[in-house]
């Protein structure tokens, strides 16, 4: 077993309280036409887990089969009002009288259940745009009930709030109680409520509003629809815990043999310092056979705080991840207390591959590649922007027939279970954030909307980075050429420093991206302005991210842009 050194970065968990001052019903508009308040009381992203008891549990990763894991998804109460102002008064009360509500199934659109108004729009908002503002006279609103029952074996844990993906603003009250506040609708809120819970009955109560100053950056062209519409879902972690990890493998000059380096995120929701801790990863081939397993010294986590723990090791010739030979291996965290018990374990999968950019020719494992690719929506005729695993199935496995070996998710994050399935299929991912602008692509160059796009960026990496489907990010779509671009793709690679990014913008090529268009240009332009520049004048390589939309009778020049 190899003794690995780890480093330690100090954070700091803030529990900030829900000022009762500024209560969330009591004026919205501080929080649905505020730029500076896009979520408040939030977890911050990281990798979905679910903490198991055993690395061969871990391993199987059933989460529905796990003493930690609760899914919140089924029958909801519900009631849905034209405005805002239409919301029941006092609805979030654990006691509040629901029983002439409607019920409604999460994950869902409330437009594919009945209610509201299921729009499509390509450029244009369903209102007269002005950001941050939202149309006063309609604001789809839609307020929901659920009673959950807390195990007494979740005593003394912290227990978290998972929402997936909920169009567009929420709030989010435990037992009467405010909890937190979210903008964006595809990417994941998370919330502590261990303080709002009890042992036995609980209720949870949510009010989401179609419109906000967020939806601005979701101008997106498909459908326009609201609600809960991912999974939600609970689950309990000991009070030290394994918040996060993020595994890079670095190939060798001749893409044979490479490092593999982890990082491991500790937190301490306790008031005492907890000492002698050690984590161990083990690395597991398909056949779960154990290819390495690495263990850190012994740590010490300070009270409501949290460290990282760096793991590293040389793995000999790994089968390397790609689009025709999709090879994936399985890593499992044991977090292992002073007398060494182990106290939970995580797992995840990985796979081996470097990608480089040389001469405006994209590589991946030292092998130029072509991409065969096509762009994609999270969009069911029955269930809108549900998506059910056999549909996802359905289109990869069409994508493999037809020898398309990239998607782009055409324009934002898809749920997790696609990249999972991309992970497994081998079809190569561009990962888009969630922002685009498309009626007002001034905001790419407010100030005041930085922190936006940023988030959104953060998120989606935090959450998908270990997947090795993602070939590389894209800072979104039709959003602008502002320095707000600049600002997402910067914050993309704090976290992610081995991915390129790109952005789907109607100019040529923006300033900040690595991977240039151009976007439905002429034959004769594509090959002038990309195809026969000279590596000296612009050394990245051009990549087609639209360049064929057929949305009318039929798509010409198929066969000359090939």
């Amino acid at each position: 077993m190899k003794k690995i050194l780890f480093t330690v970065s100090l954070c700091i968990i803030v529990a900030k309280a829900a000022a009762q001052d500024n209560s969330f019903l009591s004026n919205i508009s501080k929080f649905l036409e505020n730029t500076e308040v896009y979520e408040l009381n939030q977890v911050e992203g990281h990798v979905p887990l679910v903490p198991y008891l055993t690395v061969d549990e871990a391993l199987r990763n059933v989460r529905s089969k796990a003493a930690s894991f609760i899914s919140l998804n089924g029958t909801w109460k519900f009631h849905y009002s034209d405005t805002p102002q239409g919301t029941p008064l006092q609805f979030f009360e654990k006691n509040y009288n629901d029983k002439g509500w409607d019920t409604i199934h999460v994950p869902s659109n409330w437009e594919m259940q009945g209610y509201g108004d299921p729009l499509f729009r390509n450029v244009s908002t369903p209102f007269k745009p002005n950001p941050p503002f939202y149309p006063k006279e309609y604001n789809p609103t839609g307020s929901y009930r659920k009673n959950f029952n807390i195990p007494a074996s979740w005593k003394g844990k912290e227990v978290f709030l998972r929402m997936e993906k909920t169009a567009s603003a929420s709030f989010v009250w435990v037992n009467g109680k405010e909890v937190g506040y979210n903008e964006g609708a595809q990417e994941p809120a998370e919330y502590n409520i261990t303080s709002f819970i009890k042992t036995g009955n609980n209720t949870i109560a949510v009010n989401v509003y179609k419109y906000s100053d967020g939806y601005y950056l979701e101008d997106q062209d498909y459908w326009r629809l609201a609600g809960i519409f991912d999974d939600v879902w609970l689950f309990a972690a000991p009070p030290v815990h394994i918040f996060d990890w993020h595994a890079t493998t670095d190939l060798d000059a001749t893409y044979t043999d490479s490092r593999l380096d982890i990082s491991v995120e500790v937190k301490n929701y306790s008031p005492d310092p907890v000492n002698n801790l050690t984590v161990r990863a083990t690395l597991f081939d398909d056949g779960k056979k154990v290819i390495t397993k690495i263990e850190s010294a012994k740590f010490t986590v300070s009270p409501e705080s949290g460290l990282t723990v760096k793991l590293s090791d040389l793995i000999k010739n790994p089968a390397k991840w790609s689009s025709e030979y999709p090879n994936l291996y399985s890593l499992s965290f044991e977090l292992v207390n002073s007398s060494g018990r182990i106290e939970e374990v995580i797992s995840g999968r990985i796979g081996f591959k470097e990608t480089e950019i040389r001469n405006q020719v994209f590589y991946l494992n030292g092998v130029p590649l072509k991409l065969n690719g096509t762009n994609t929506h999270m969009q069911h005729p029955v269930t809108g922007h549900t998506m059910d695993e056999a549909t996802i199935r359905k289109d990869l496995a069409l994508f493999k027939q037809f020898n398309i070996n990239l998607v782009r998710t055409s324009h934002y994050p898809p749920v997790t279970r696609y990249l999972e399935l991309a992970d497994e299929y081998g079809v190569y991912v561009v990962d888009e954030t969630g922002d685009e602008a498309h009626a007002t692509e001034y905001l790419s160059g407010r100030k005041d909307w930085e922190p936006m796009y940023r988030e959104r960026a953060r998120k989606m990496v935090l959450r998908d980075r270990n997947h090795p489907s993602i070939l590389f990010w894209s800072a979104g779509n039709e959003s602008g050429e502002g320095d707000n671009i600049c600002a997402v793709i910067d914050e993309g690679k704090k976290f992610d420093k081995t991915r390129y990014w790109m952005y789907g913008g109607n100019a040529f090529a923006h300033k900040c991206e690595d991977i240039i268009g151009p976007r439905y240009p002429q034959i004769h332009n594509l090959l002038k302005d990309a195809l026969l520049v000279p590596s000296a004048v612009d050394p990245r390589p051009s990549f087609l991210d639209e360049y064929l939309a057929v949305t009318g009778n039929g798509g010409g020049g198929l066969d000359e842009y090939w």
